[in-house]
C-alpha cells in the first residue's frame, strides 16, 4: 500500500489523469494533446466550439488539416521548437469547419518519457481574433491618418513631457537631419536669424500650459547649413488617467513662400519709402467709395491736412461742388486705367488751386485703388493767362496802330 506522506491537514491533490480531465472539461480556453507526428490526441470542448468540429471529428484530422495554408511553414518551426526546452508561443491562423479562419496564440511545450524522447505536445489555444481585427483596424486608422498628414504636411513630430523631440518622420526630405533634433526642445535649434527671446518665452510658456498651438514659425538649419523656415501646429497627448505625456503635430518647410513673401514685403517697402519721399503729392483713392487709402508727406505739406484727417475723408471734398459729377464719371469707367487731366482741388485753408493729375488703377490691400500724382498747376497756367491776354493787347495794339498808319499814308 502506498504510503501517503502528505503532513496532517492538507487537502489531497487529485492524481494526474483526475487533474487533466478537470481542466479538460472546465477551461474556455482550447486544450489539445497532439502526437509528434500531428494527429490530435486529445481535444477539449472549448477547442471543438472554437473549430466548429465534434469532438470525434476532430480527432481524425492533424494540425496541418486545420492551418491556414499560408500558415503551414510556421506550424512546422513551431514543431520543431516544441521539441526543445521550455513552452513556446505562437500567432498563426486556423481554419474553421465552414472554411473561415480564426487567429490564435499557441502556448505548446512537449512531454518526455524518461528517455528525453518526445511523447506528445501538449497546446493551450487562444481566439484572438477580434484582437487581430482591432489590431488591424488601429493599424489601417493610422495609416489612413499617416497619410493624412503626408498630404497636409511635409513631416510628423513627437515630443515627450519635456518637449523633447523623440519623432520626426517626414523630416529628412525636407534635407534636415532628424538626428539633430532628437533629444532636444525646439528653443535648443535655434541658429542665425533666429525668433526674439520674447517671442521664444511666449512659446514655451504655451506648451507649459499644455495647450494646442498652430503656424508656430521658426528657423532652423538644414544639412546643408541653409535656414530653413519651419511652420509647425501641434497639441498636447494626455494618457488614460489624464496625465500629460507630451506633443504631437505636424510640421511644413515654409522656406520658399516666406523668401517670396520677405522680398514682397521688402518691395512694397521700397515702395512706401519712394512713395513718402516723393517731391509731388501722391495718394491712393479706393475706386467704390473714393476714401482715401493712403497720402504721402508732400501732399501733407501741400495741402495742409494731416495724414489722420485725408485718412477720414473722400475724393470729393477737395473738388468744388460743381465739379464732383466729372469726378464720380472719371472713377466710375472701368476702361481707363490711365488717365490725365487738370482739376480744382480745395486746401485746408480754403485756397483753391489747379492740379494737373496722373493717375492709374491698381490693387491697394486687395482692393481697387486709383494711384494718383498730383502738381500743383495754378501759377503754370496763371502765368499762360496772362502771357494770352498780353498777346490779346498786343494783337489788340498791333490792329489799333494799322488804321492810323493807312490814314496816314493816304
Amino acid at each position: 500500500m502506498k504510503s501517503d506522506k502528505r503532513p496532517q491537514g492538507e487537502p489531497a491533490v487529485p492524481n494526474g489523469d483526475a487533474l487533466l480531465g478537470s481542466l479538460f472539461a472546465q477551461t474556455a480556453v482550447g486544450i489539445a494533446v497532439i502526437s509528434p507526428e500531428g494527429p490530435f490526441l486529445r481535444v477539449n470542448e472549448a477547442l471543438c466550439r472554437m473549430l466548429g468540429y465534434a469532438e470525434q471529428e476532430l480527432l481524425q484530422k492533424t494540425v496541418r488539416d486545420i492551418t491556414h495554408a499560408d500558415d503551414l511553414e510556421s506550424t512546422q518551426e513551431l514543431q520543431l521548437e516544441l521539441l526543445g526546452p521550455g513552452a513556446r508561443v505562437r500567432e498563426r491562423r486556423y481554419l474553421r469547419k465552414d472554411g473561415s479562419a480564426l487567429w490564435v496564440q499557441i502556448a505548446g511545450t512537449s512531454v518526455r518519457d524518461g528517455s528525453g524522447s518526445p511523447q506528445c505536445f501538449v497546446a493551450l489555444v487562444h481566439d484572438i481574433t477580434e484582437l487581430k481585427l482591432a489590431q488591424d483596424a488601429l493599424k489601417a486608422s493610422e495609416s489612413r491618418f499617416r497619410r493624412m498628414v503626408e498630404l497636409s504636411s511635409d513631416w510628423y513630430w513627437v515630443q515627450d513631457e519635456n518637449f523633447r523631440f523623440v519623432e520626426l518622420p517626414g523630416v529628412e526630405k525636407r534635407g534636415i537631419d532628424p538626428e539633430a533634433f532628437i533629444g532636444k526642445a525646439r528653443w535648443e535649434l535655434r541658429g542665425p536669424g533666429s525668433l526674439p527671446e520674447k517671442a521664444w518665452r511666449q512659446h514655451r510658456e504655451k506648451l507649459e500650459r499644455h495647450e494646442p498651438f498652430s503656424d508656430f514659425v521658426y528657423m532652423t538649419p538644414d544639412n546643408a547649413g541653409e535656414m530653413r523656415y519651419l511652420s509647425v501646429t501641434g497639441e498636447p497627448i494626455f494618457d488614460a488617467q489624464g496625465k500629460f505625456t507630451g506633443y504631437h503635430g505636424i510640421g511644413r518647410d515654409i522656406t520658399d513662400k516666406a523668401r517670396a513673401q520677405k522680398d514682397l514685403e521688402d518691395s512694397e517697402q521700397r515702395y512706401r519709402m519712394l512713395f513718402d519721399i516723393h517731391p509731388r503729392p501722391m495718394w491712393v483713392v479706393e475706386n467704390k467709395t473714393l476714401r482715401f487709402l493712403a497720402v504721402n508727406q508732400a501732399a501733407v505739406d501741400h495741402y495742409g491736412y494731416s495724414r489722420e484727417e485725408f485718412l477720414a475723408m473722400t475724393a470729393e471734398q477737395l473738388r468744388p461742388p460743381e465739379d464732383i459729377a466729372q469726378l464720380l464719371k472719371d472713377f466710375q469707367d472701368p476702361s481707363r486705367s490711365y488717365m490725365q487731366r487738370v482739376a480744382r482741388h480745395r486746401k485746408k485753408n480754403g485756397e483753391q488751386i489747379d492740379v494737373e493729375i496722373v493717375s492709374f488703377n491698381f490693387a491697394f490691400d486687395g482692393r481697387p485703388a486709383r494711384l494718383a500724382v498730383i502738381s500743383d498747376v495754378t501759377e503754370r497756367l496763371k502765368a499762360e493767362q496772362q502771357a494770352r491776354e498780353l498777346e490779346e493787347r498786343y494783337r489788340a495794339l498791333v490792329e489799333s496802330g494799322k488804321d492810323p498808319g493807312s490814314r496816314r499814308g493816304s
